[in-house]
């Protein structure tokens, strides 16, 4: 096999080789490849599939890697570097490697040129915010910012200027100021101090959002004429900031708050929709963190409070109760709480049981008997014991008597390939996954 791929036209090698040097490299990958899996073949598993293996079916499939299997580096490559279990910043290699390049050599201290000029600007704008003349100090660190973009000193002026800003309770200021400081130099070692300068702020910025929240920490008229609060939309600027904490550090200590500050935030306005989403997104992206019961929890609720009645969509009753068996298994040890899920789940089912009801009864009303037989047959037999139960057979008896009428297909549906306009953006059948329809 390998000899037929090296010289597939049979041609003299030196033809090969003065007219064909190109495809005669690739014929020697061909033939080094095919050696290659030859050889795995000669033991019962193959090197790609010992590859694959090894990161297909890592033990970090079943969860993630205990401390131990990631000291002994016992995990896939693969799932080394899609999951990295600790923040990239704040890693112990990415530390003893900070300020540094790799060169010829190895790791070597970045060698940057003395500028006495650059550091006498710094020096005397630090002095006259230590002097108590923080505004002129933040102009001039503005303008070394600007003037040193791009070098060490540029990027500790953008840094000392946030700060001051942030310690003058120019907390609106002072988060452009992180926010250019990250734009200007994305890996800037002043990292971990900027996510949690940006958490604070939004915290601050939260507060008035919160019914527990005391009276000194909602903001006056002043504040929000004096750079501490955001002139309009506090709340929407305080999401902004969380979203950057999330996106700046996302496997960092403080992107689980961030979400659940976000949640809390939608849920306290009444989004519940979107809360649900938040919460959600916590428990799938953070699966270590420990706010993962309480998500998970007020998760469920939101999506409970989300649903409007039998009348409207009924998807979020199905989430709940996939978001309701997560929770079950994933803490099964808590028996009082899931004592109180279990009673959760008969409500969902009896909340599904009346959306049926509901459609059978619409049906009635446009005299569809057999349609309206169905939904009031589906309550019968998926919850016999339930009050809707008891109604449904009542409407059974009352559908004996009512006239059957023959229904003819309208000419759309019944033109071959027409479309059912009343399937639109309900999938092929405009079915939910209990056989209601979507609409209801």
């Amino acid at each position: 096999m390998a000899l037929a791929l090296a010289n597939p036209t049979n041609r003299p090698a030196s033809d090969l080789g003065q007219s064909q040097g190109p495809t005669r490299r690739a014929f020697r990958v061909a033939a080094a490849f095919a050696l290659l899996v030859s050889a795995g073949c000669q033991s019962s598993i193959s090197p790609l599939a010992r590859f694959r293996d090894r990161t297909g079916n890592d033990s970090y499939a079943n969860g993630p890697p205990s401390p131990s299997s990631e000291e002994g580096g016992e995990r896939g490559l693969l799932a080394r570097w899609l999951t990295p279990s600790k923040t990239p910043h704040a890693s112990e290699a990415t530390t003893k490697t900070a300020g540094m390049v790799l060169g010829k050599d190895g790791w070597a201290p970045i060698k940057v040129k003395p500028n006495p000029e650059a550091d006498a600007e710094l020096a005397q704008a630090q002095q006259l915010v230590k002097d108590g003349k923080a505004a002129d100090g933040e102009s001039l660190l503005a303008k070394i910012a600007k003037k040193r973009k791009g070098t060490p000193w540029g990027e500790k002026a953008q840094f000392q200027l946030a700060e001051s800003q942030y310690a003058r309770g120019k907390l609106f200021n002072a988060n452009d100021s992180y926010e250019q400081l990250i734009k200007d130099y994305p890996g800037t070692e002043y990292l971990d101090k900027l996510v949690s300068r940006e958490y604070e702020i939004a915290k601050v910025w939260l507060a008035q959002y919160d019914p527990k929240a005391k009276p000194e920490a909602l903001p006056s008229i002043a504040d929000r004429f004096d750079g501490k609060f955001p002139s309009v939309d506090p709340g929407g600027h305080a999401i902004k900031a969380l979203e950057h904490v999330r996106l700046h550090d996302p496997n960092g200590p403080l992107a689980d708050d961030a979400v659940l500050k976000v949640a809390e935030y939608y849920q306290q306005v009444g989004n519940h929709e979107l809360a649900a989403v938040y919460y959600d997104q916590l428990v799938s992206d953070h699966p270590k963190s420990p706010y993962l019961h309480q998500a998970q929890l007020a998760g469920i609720d939101e999506k409970l409070k989300a649903y409007y009645g039998p009348k409207y969509n009924g998807r979020n009753l199905e989430a709940a109760r996939d978001s309701i068996k997560q929770t079950m298994a994933s803490f099964p040890e808590r028996f009082q709480t899931n004592e109180k899920l279990h009673h959760t789940l008969d409500v969902i089912d009896d909340q599904e049981a009346e959306r049926a009801y509901e459609v059978g009864v619409y049906y009635k009303s446009t005299g569809k008997v057999s349609s309206a037989e169905y939904y009031f047959g589906m309550v019968i037999a998926k919850w016999p014991k339930n009050e809707w139960a008891k109604k449904a057979k009542v409407e059974m008896a009352s559908l004996a008597k009512m006239e059957r009428k023959k229904w003819v297909p309208s000419t759309i549906m019944a033109t071959p390939g027409g479309a059912d306009p009343f399937a639109a953006g309900q999938g092929a059948s405009g079915m939910g996954p209990n056989g209601i329809p979507n609409s209801y």
